[in-house]
């Protein structure tokens, strides 16, 4: 079994916003999913879950009066990212990130262009990426894939929604007839989860550019471990949408 786990960053009203996965047959989960909260466990002061907004803000799990402070939480941090460098079964694990420019998406909704909502464009840009690595690396094989989402994530309903559509197809495409199970998981116990959330929570701080200390951490996250990724920009949005009212791009008469 292939299980696969999803988390968003960003808002619609900011300049990125993005899904971070990562995917793992069975037997890599069992063996990370034990190392990584024995990570976390033994850390000093302990922790029973990684999330980075938390984290960073020093806050929930992440208090002062635990023990936390910048510099603690930045150790295990990069602690956490050592340990994904060195994953077994690397050929087996892979993490992504679909990113979409919401500049370019606004711009192109100004000259009537018929998008698709950002939420979807980002979620079946990742199915895609995700389907891509399977085909490439478990050649030959043909396992059946569960996806899971944090609780409430918008994301889940509409991959679920393409996934249903797809089934109802006589020969739906390979990247949703291999899906068995949409649902969601308990991010605080479920380690993939807590990947994806790093993944995505990396790329949007290194794409819209602020200067921090995590501000090249995306770098380590796409270069050390197996990672694909795209971010949506205006080119692929004219490629693949016409505007309601056409017009050459580059020609200001209609």
């Amino acid at each position: 079994m292939l299980k696969s786990y999803f988390d968003k960053s960003g808002q619609e009203d900011q300049g990125l916003i993005t899904i971070g996965a990562v995917a793992a047959s069975d037997a890599v989960w069992a063996e990370l999913e034990a190392d990584w909260n024995l990570i976390l466990q033994k850390n000093s002061p302990p922790a029973n879950y990684m999330h980075m907004n938390e984290a960073l803000l020093l806050k929930r799990e992440f208090t002062a009066v635990k023990g936390w402070n910048d510099d603690i939480v930045f150790g295990l941090v990069n602690l956490l990212l050592s340990y994904l460098s060195q994953t077994p079964l690397k050929d087996k694990y892979c993490q992504f990130s679909c990113s979409l420019n919401m500049s370019d998406y606004n711009k192109l909704r100004a000259e009537t262009y018929q998008l698709d909502s950002p939420a979807d464009l980002v979620a079946s840009a990742c199915v895609r990426k995700m389907t891509e690595w399977y085909l490439t690396e478990y050649k030959g094989l043909d396992f059946e894939a569960h996806y899971y989402f944090d609780q409430n994530e918008p994301f889940e309903e509409i991959i679920k929604a393409k996934w249903n559509r797809a089934r109802a197809e006589q020969d739906p495409k390979y990247q949703w007839a291999h899906i068995s199970h949409i649902g969601s998981a308990v991010m605080r116990k479920t380690p993939g989860l807590q990947i994806a959330d790093m993944m995505a929570w990396a790329t949007n701080r290194h794409e819209v550019k602020i200067p921090q200390r995590y501000d090249t951490f995306v770098i380590g996250m796409r270069h050390l471990i197996p990672s694909m990724w795209v971010t949506v920009g205006e080119q692929q949005l004219r490629n693949n949408f016409k505007p309601l009212i056409y017009k050459p791009y580059g020609n200001e008469q209609i």
